[in-house]
This record gives structure tokens, sequence and C-alpha cells, in this order.
């Protein structure tokens, strides 16, 4: 008995220890990762994901040319075939991605592919692009707080981005905006297609090889200064430049340009003139106030606008179209003589203040104006700007000098404006904060046709906006309505109920809150009546509390719908006019 208990105890012992072995064993031979690193608790988790699931995140990865992402998927699965399979599908697209797509590197040399995921998921599924079209306009700029998520077609490129590559694989591009980071040169061979070149925001001295870009019509560069562009010999184009210093305007082959507007730019060379073509049209200029250094420690001017330079003007640019001057202080425009212009082509001239979005207090207001431009027979328009002055008189202004001369703006403010001495039609726009003589000559008593707006309210450009009327009583309405053919924008100083329309009245401004047509002064009136709150007019801002439309009718109403004050009453509103209530802009 005590044998059997013996051998039964032995046996036990025999089986737990061959338990204990194979335990042993298992430990012993446990897979390792494939490059025999201990594997971290994240990776290991990783290892019985969805295979599926790892191979679809590979694919994806590919096609959004995170190529480095997609390697670390593939180290995942562990079937050895798709493994392989999408591997070869990788090197294939990292191959076709540095031969057919734009890349760059940044200042720690990390590559990043740009505007190529359509294109790589076109070549993959087809396997060629001989047919893909891809978007003709090139977008590549720097984007704030390191956001770089990027549609297609516009790209965000690192503001440290220091080389770029592979732009020619994009030969149908014909226009490309770019911000140049701190490339030092920029390849554009390849680009003949290139219409319209915008740089912005370059390092000091980059260089772009525009060699092949005979097509090229728009150079537009911001913040690029000594900027260097190799043209096509052929190549004519309108060159605008923005916030930027150079040595000679020749880098950027100024030569060639049709047209050139710049602004807030500074030279070493300020000889422009000996520089641009003879045949160049237009010619757009800011004179800055004041030098600057640039990068290199070197000072640069910026460009005058005295005498020697408008009798360069006048000798050298003989076919100029189009004039612009703005003045970034009042003084220099004080000392400009705008009258020894000779310029027989000219037709537009545009000359002024940079404006400011606030008014200008009396004792700012510059010299006294006085124009004659008889060296510009051909002008046909006259434009002056954010101008402030006690007396501006544009009478001698004739028809025997200006001959073709149809419009005139004026933005500002003044005490008298004498309008010009032209005995043919023309038209005079007065943007103003102030004004309280207009005097018409007797050779136009008749020909002008007169618009007023409120300048009081005006964009980041100087421009007078919501098409406000001009309120100031001190105008005397009936000398302007018995010496322009027409007035329009100037509120009358008379309610409605007392004001007596003439019969050839066209336009008639009124800015009161309280409005009555009722007076059978308004039966059969012809004209159209401007009022606040009009559709279009002021942006539907309004001061009207009580409107009584009288014999006024919807052909005497400009707009489809008038804005009014809540509460306002309305009585006998034209068919079809729709009155909103400020407040709710519920209908009626």
């Amino acid at each position: 008995m005590m044998d059997k208990i013996i051998n039964r105890y032995a046996s036990y012992l025999l089986l737990l220890g061959a338990l204990l072995c194979l335990s042993a064993c298992h430990r012993s031979y446990e897979p390792l990762p494939r490059d025999e690193r201990q594997i971290s608790p994240e990776a290991g988790g990783r290892l019985h994901m969805n295979q599926a699931e790892i191979q679809s995140r590979a694919n994806a990865y590919i096609r959004q040319l995170a190529f480095d992402l997609a390697r670390q998927e593939l180290e995942l699965l562990s079937d050895k075939v798709v493994r392989d399979s999408l591997q070869s599908v990788l090197d294939k697209a990292e191959k076709f991605a540095d031969a057919h797509l734009i890349y760059l590197y940044d200042s720690k040399h990390r590559k990043r592919y740009l505007n190529g995921k359509k294109r790589i998921a076109y070549f993959l599924e087809h396997g060629y692009l001989s047919s893909y079209e891809d978007d003709p306009s090139l977008v590549l700029l720097t984007l704030e707080d390191g956001n770089y998520s990027q549609p297609e077609g516009m790209d965000y490129v690192p503001r440290d981005m220091s080389e770029l590559y592979n732009l020619s694989a994009y030969p149908q591009t014909t226009s490309l905006e770019i911000s140049a980071g701190q490339l030092e040169r920029l390849d554009l061979r390849g680009l003949k297609d290139l219409r319209r070149l915008q740089i912005k925001g370059a390092k000091d001295g980059l260089i772009v090889d525009a060699t092949d870009c005979a097509k090229l019509r728009e150079i537009q560069v911001t913040g690029t200064p000594n900027l260097t562009i190799r043209q096509h010999p052929e190549a004519r184009f309108k060159l605008i430049v923005s916030k930027s210093y150079f040595s000679s305007l020749s880098s950027l082959g100024v030569e060639q340009a049709t047209s050139l507007y710049l602004e807030d730019v500074r030279l070493r060379d300020i000889d422009l003139l000996g520089k641009v073509s003879p045949s160049i049209t237009s010619l757009s200029i800011t004179v800055e106030a004041g030098d600057v250094y640039g990068a290199d420690g070197l000072r640069y001017r910026p460009l005058p606008f005295d005498n020697t330079f408008i009798t360069q003007l006048s000798n050298q640019l003989p076919q100029l179209q189009r004039l612009q001057v703005t003045f970034a202080e009042r003084q220099d425009f004080d000392r400009a003589s705008f009258d020894k212009l000779k310029l027989p082509a000219l037709q537009e001239l545009s000359i002024g203040i940079r404006p400011g979005k606030t008014p200008v207090a009396r004792s700012s207001w510059g010299h006294d104006l006085r124009l004659a431009l008889d060296g510009c027979p051909a002008l046909r328009q006259v434009a002056l700007l954010h101008l402030y002055a006690s007396q501006i008189d544009l009478s001698p202004l004739t028809s025997s000098s200006s001959p073709h001369l149809k419009q005139v703006i004026i933005s500002g403010a003044a005490k008298t404006l004498t309008a010009p001495s032209l005995s043919h039609p023309f038209d005079l726009t007065a943007e103003v904060e102030e004004l309280s003589q207009i005097i018409v000559p007797s050779a136009a008593r008749k020909k002008g046709s007169l618009s007023l707006r409120d300048y009081t309210s005006r964009d980041e450009n100087g421009r007078a906006i919501n098409n406000l009327p001009f309120v100031h009583t001190a105008l005397d309405y009936d000398y302007l309505r018995d010496h322009f053919a027409s007035i329009s924008g100037l509120a009358i100083s008379l309610p409605p109920s007392k004001y007596i329309p003439r019969a050839d009245e066209q336009a008639i401004w009124f800015a009161f809150n309280i409005l009555d047509f009722s007076g059978e002064q308004w039966r059969g009136f012809k004209g159209l009546v401007y009022l606040q709150g009009l559709g279009g007019v002021t942006s539907r801002n309004s001061k009207i509390d009580y409107i009584d439309f009288g014999h006024l009718t919807k052909a005497n109403i400009s707009a489809s719908s008038i804005t009014v004050n809540p509460g306002c009453v309305v009585k006998n509103a034209p068919e079809g006019l729709r009155i909103y209530y400020a407040s709710a802009g519920q209908q009626e």
C-alpha cells in the first residue's frame, strides 16, 4: 500500500517538473521584434492591431506624401507578402515624388513635398501623368503659427525655407505666388507659360532666374530687398514694387517694364528715369519721407519729385499716358511744380497726399493750390486726392489747353473750390469733409455735372464709402443749381415739405429724419429722390423716424428697399418698395 502511494507521489512530481519545464521554454522562446530591440508597451500593443487598419493607414500616408510615417506602419505588418507589396508602392511613390513634385528643405534640412497630393493619387491609380491637368495657379505662401495644413493648390511653406526644387515639374503654371523665406535662389526655368509672378518676403539679395519666362505680363514684389530677376529679353510686363529697397531697379529688369508702380521704395541709385524704357505708358510712385538703412548697413533714399525729376520725366517719357504721384508728407507736395510737366500723351493724372482715416485739422492744411497743366493737352482725367487747402483753383484748366478733359476728381477739404473753365461737358466729383463755396467760371456755366460725397467716412485707400450725401448748409444750392447742368449728393437744407423742386431737377438729396412729400409741389415730379437708408446708399443705416411718400412713385425712388428706425411711421409707400426696420430687419 505504501509503495503505491510513493509511486503516485513520484508521478505527480515528474508531471509538475514537466509542466515547469514547458513554462520555462515558453518564456525563453517568446517572439521578439524583427530588429531584436526591446519593444515598447505602446508598440507591443500595436503589433496586435488589425492588420487591415495598418495597411489602410500606410496607404493613406503614402498618398499624403508622409513617407516616413508610411514606413513606420510597414514595420507593423506581419504579412510579408503585403508588407513587400506596400514597400514596392512606397518606393515607387517616393521616386515619383522626387522627380515630379515640388519639395523644399528648411533651415534644419528637413524635407517636405508641396502641392502634390492629387498628382500622386492620379499617378498611383493610372501609372502615368500624361493626361493629368494641374491648376495653372500655384500658391506657395507662409502661414502664421506654423499651421501647415494645406488645401491643394495653396501649400503653405515654412518661413525658414532655404531650398526649393522642381518648380519646372509644373510647366503649365501661368501664375505663381510665393513667399521666398530664406531662399538665396529661385529657379523658374521651365515655366515658359508663366504670365504673373508675385514674390513676398524675400531674403536680402535673392536671385530669381526667369530667363525662360518670355510671356511674363505682371511682376509684383513686396518686401524683397535687393532682389535680382534675370529676365527673358522678350518679356514685357507691368512691374509693381512695394516696401523694399534696392541698389538699382535695373536688377528687376525695369528697362523691360511697360508699366511701373513703386510704393514705399528706396534706392541707392535714384536716377530712376535713366533706367526705364521710353515707351513706358504708366508710372505710379510714392514720394516717401526720410532715408532708411538696409541689412547691408547702407543708406537708401526715397524717390524725389523735384524740378529735376519733373524735367527728366517730361524729356524721357514722351509716351506716358498715366501718371500717379502720392506724397507721404504735404510739404513735399507743396514744393512740387506740377505745371512744369510737359507730357503730350498723358491722359490720366493723379496727384495727392497719402490718405488717412481721420479728419485733418485746419492747422494742418497746406498751401493754396492752382493748376493749369497746359503742357498736358491730352488729359482726360485729373484727380487731386486727400488735399486740404483754403483755396483750390482749377480755373486755368480751359477747353483750349485741355480739350479732352472730361473728369475732375477732388477729395479732402477746402474753403473755396473754383471749377475748371471748360466750355465743353465735364464731370466734377468732390469728396469733401468741408467745403464752403464753389465758384463756377462763366465759360463753364451749365457745362459741368457736380457730384458731392461726404468724405468723413472713407476706406484705407482714402476713398469715400457708403456714398453718403454731403450735408453743408454753407453752400448756395440755388447758385449751384443755376451754374451746373446737374447736381447729385448735396443734401438740401430745407425739408421736403418746404422745398419746391424745379421741373428740370434730375436728383435731390434729403438728410432729414422727418420727411413729408404729400405737398402739391411733389405731384408729377420726374426726378429721383435720395434718402438715408435706401438700399445700397448707406449700408442700410437709417435715421428716418417719419416718412410720408405722398405723391412720390416707385419711379422716384432709386432703390427697391429702404431701412427706417424702429417705430418709424411710414405712409403712402409706393407699391413694390420694401420697408425694413433697422432693429429686427423685418419686412412689411
